[in-house]
């Protein structure tokens, strides 16, 4: 029963917190302020730029084990580069495009 009160208790927060955030102020609405306010914060900023460089760490991770592996336990010929231990870490062409448009 207690678990139940719980769900019930955050349900009834999470509709309070939706319903006042549809409060207009001016123009716009607290959502919109609140989101405007983190897209212009240089914190999101920030975590692109941490973690753009964790993708390339775990790009050239992924690629030096791939390399050792295949050293390892095979020849290092071509067929087996292009074989299941390769690893690819890439970007999709939605995050290209909206990156793009963003910088633009």
């Amino acid at each position: 029963m207690p678990e139940l009160m719980f769900v019930l208790k955050s349900l009834a927060i999470a509709l309070v917190v939706t319903i006042c955030l549809q409060v207009k102020v001016g123009n716009s609405t607290l959502e919109n302020r609140a989101y405007n306010w983190m897209r212009s914060s240089p914190a999101p900023q920030f975590i692109q730029e941490v973690s753009s460089g964790a993708v390339l760490f775990l790009q050239r991770g992924a690629q030096a084990a791939s390399e050792f592996v295949a050293e390892t336990f095979g020849n290092n010929s071509s067929l087996q580069k292009a074989g299941r231990l390769n690893f690819e870490f890439k970007r999709s062409p939605q995050y290209l495009k909206e990156h793009q448009d963003q910088q633009n």
